[in-house]
């Protein structure tokens, strides 16, 4: 049997076409900002100078920070702190509760690239070609390092080594503690893209219309990828496969082993948005002013919303729901009527009947089980020689049900334990009924049998 994740954490791949929206929020400008969720708040900014945080269920505002300037940089979350770059040429640190500025630190111009923070250090660039590394708890520098270009990839730190893209068209990978340089990499166009790592391979989207795994001990590549138009889009990864947006249009899926296409979809706009995979759906934004879902083994889309501009942020979910923004100042939150599914190995013509905050229902597969009716978690299962079309009915903590076994089994509601069975002459598809401390139930044997609910 597959037990699907929680819905409190994901979307099913199931409930993906039934998206609608639940709630917006607009700004005074546009948002090219992606939308980070922490607990039940997200968090966007805005070019009308203002960092948001927002109720996740509702949409209300809970409070506002205002900085100099347009915010193009995606806040980072951690440990009750948000970090936000604005185009001030200021890094914020606020308290995540309340908005209240902890500490600044001015950086030599704006930043385009958004803050990743790390192992109590948080980690910059600026279009002034540095990355800047700072204590997390008081914003003092740590140490910083100059490209020769300008930087608008997002540092990714893995393993004690922070890796970052520059306009010099270079990948750097450095010593997060001290900066010392361990490698570099020349592509042939300019670096917007941030790295992604998984596997000690980190994958880097270039302007040359390429997308490069390297070694992430020493730089050496391992193969690349070209697509029809830049990549700016930062690189996804999820069970082998890399996912990758790019200038014209198309969302890539790439075998990490090989580098070989598996797959590709084609939107009417620029997909500059990085991707978000989440239980195997692929979420993205399009220049065409739309979000996208896209099965991940197939590429089959399964959804589609249209916004009033461009979406040039990457989607978050979180909590079974789905939060985007766009140019167009709104920030969107998506969920579904559906809340979980649960697979079982069998077709299930039993109907449910649920108790409490718990669900019980049998399956061709033999099974009956019990699973939390909040999120569908299985809680227990008890296997019985046949199909189970029977449906249960429950009674002071015991669950009546019946089998193509010729059973009907008294099973303890906690834990699925026997407590009695009673074995007929012929299949049991009816479901039982319980009345005056009597279990009534009908077999095929033509007969209609009465027991004692606690004894059989």
């Amino acid at each position: 049997m597959t037990q699907n994740t929680s819905p409190m954490q994901v979307l099913y791949p199931e409930s993906v076409p039934g998206l609608r929206k639940l709630w917006t929020y607009t700004t005074g400008d546009a948002i090219v900002t992606s939308p980070v969720v922490a607990g039940e708040v997200v968090y966007i900014g805005s070019e009308d100078r203002h960092v948001y945080a927002l109720e996740a269920r509702t949409g209300k505002k809970l409070w506002s920070f205002k900085t100099g300037r347009a915010i193009t940089s995606t806040p980072a979350f951690a440990d009750d702190v948000i970090y936000v770059s604005s185009q001030d040429h200021t890094l914020y640190a606020l308290e995540a509760r309340t908005g209240a500025l902890l500490w600044s630190y001015p950086t030599g111009n704006a930043a385009e690239s958004f803050p990743t923070v790390a192992e109590g250090a948080v980690y910059l660039g600026s279009e002034d070609h540095t990355l800047y590394v700072l204590d997390a708890d008081t914003g003092d520098p740590l140490w910083s390092y100059i490209t020769a270009g300008r930087i608008q990839s997002a540092p990714t730190v893995a393993d004690g080594v922070v890796y970052v893209g520059s306009w010099d068209h270079t990948l750097y990978a450095l010593d997060a503690t001290t900066g010392e340089l361990i490698w570099t990499y020349l592509t042939e166009g300019r670096i917007s893209s941030s790295p992604a790592i998984n596997d000690e391979v980190v994958y880097i989207g270039s302007q040359d219309h390429r997308l490069y795994a390297l070694d992430a001990a020493n730089g050496e590549k391992f193969w690349s990828y070209e697509a029809d138009d830049s990549i700016l889009s930062t690189p996804a990864v999820a069970l082998g496969v890399v996912y990758v947006g790019s200038h014209d249009g198309t969302l890539h899926a790439i075998f990490t082993r090989t580098g070989s296409h598996r797959w590709s979809a084609k939107t009417q706009g620029a997909i500059d948005s990085s991707a978000t995979v989440v239980d195997e759906v692929v979420y993205v934004g399009s220049q065409d002013h739309a979000l996208y879902a896209f099965a991940a083994p197939t590429g089959e889309q399964l959804w589609s919303y249209t916004t009033g501009a461009e979406v040039t942020s990457f989607p978050a979910v979180a909590r079974g729901m789905l939060y985007a923004s766009s140019r167009d100042g709104n920030v969107y939150a998506f969920t579904s009527d559906l809340l979980w599914t649960f697979t079982t190995r069998g077709s299930i013509e039993s109907s449910p009947a649920a108790a409490g905050d718990i669900v019980y229902v049998g399956s061709n597969d033999h099974h009956v089980y019990a699973l939390n009716g909040l999120t569908g978690e299985e809680l227990w299962h008890h296997l019985t020689l046949g199909s189970v079309f029977s449906s249960p009915a429950i009674f002071e903590e015991v669950v009546y049900i019946g089998s193509l076994d010729h059973t009907l089994y008294a099973l303890a509601a906690s834990t699925g334990g026997t407590l009695w069975s009673y074995t007929t002459e012929g299949d049991i598809l009816s479901s039982p009924a319980v009345a005056r401390g009597t279990v009534f139930v009908g077999s095929r044997d033509h007969k209609l049998y009465a027991f004692d609910v606690y004894t059989g």
